[in-house]
């Protein structure tokens, strides 16, 4: 048996942080088909192991406790598997880069997708784009949740999204390098091997994809 059970879709994108974290820390993770997240989302509140809306949501084999949203899994898994700095200050700045990352991804997807990229609209986003690069830069990354957090969100994205590349070394080139390092460590490496080999070249999903892929090509 697993030692946690994560829903979330069959992409990358936000469960992609819980995968390697849990990569990183030599923990089994079980990960339900669609039909079950899709079961799990449409039950009573009252009935979920925590209530939520939508996934990632984990549930600790163990003591079947759960957690669902990103950045307070993050925080759990980083209290539980003690990837956090012991001071407070230092602890909740790591946790900040796990919402940054969250907003970044709502930014890269429109919102889930609300409306769809344009050559204009991407064009627009460029410079926003660019500072959240240099937040990242500038983010002070020596604590592990910090770094796994850093590699996952620019490793992945660039990965995926390989004409994002050069921008981020450009941008934040310290970040580039770190998730570069990261990702070839043994378990990361074999973490991110095995999305490809579930997920294929998919990154987020859906039409917003299409639309984002899209405008990076012509772009290029």
């Amino acid at each position: 048996m697993a030692d946690y059970t994560l829903y979330y879709w069959p992409v990358p994108f936000r469960g992609e942080f819980v995968r390697a974290i849990l990569a990183h820390q030599g923990a089994s993770v079980d990960e339900p088909d669609s039909d079950a997240i899709a079961a799990m989302m449409a039950a009573d509140p009252q009935d979920q192991p925590i209530p939520h809306m939508a996934p990632p949501m984990l549930v600790q084999t163990a003591t079947g406790k759960a957690v669902a949203q990103m950045p307070a899994i993050c925080l759990w898994l980083g209290r539980t598997l003690d990837l956090l700095p012991s001071d407070p200050h230092e602890a909740a700045c790591a946790i900040k880069l796990a919402g940054d990352a969250n907003d970044v991804l709502d930014e890269m997807t429109l919102d889930g997708g609300k409306s769809m990229w344009t050559a204009q609209t991407w064009a627009d986003y460029q410079p926003r784009l660019r500072r959240w690069m240099g937040i990242w830069e500038a983010s002070p990354l020596a604590d592990p949740l910090s770094q796994i957090l850093a590699a996952t969100l620019w490793g992945t994205m660039t990965e995926r999204l390989p004409a994002l590349r050069p921008l981020l070394e450009a941008e934040a080139p310290g970040v580039a390098a770190l998730a570069d390092r990261l990702r070839a460590e043994p378990a990361l490496a074999a973490q991110a091997k095995d999305s490809r080999k579930r997920f294929g070249d998919a990154w987020c999903g859906g039409e917003i994809e299409k639309s984002l892929r899209h405008v990076l090509s012509i772009g290029q």
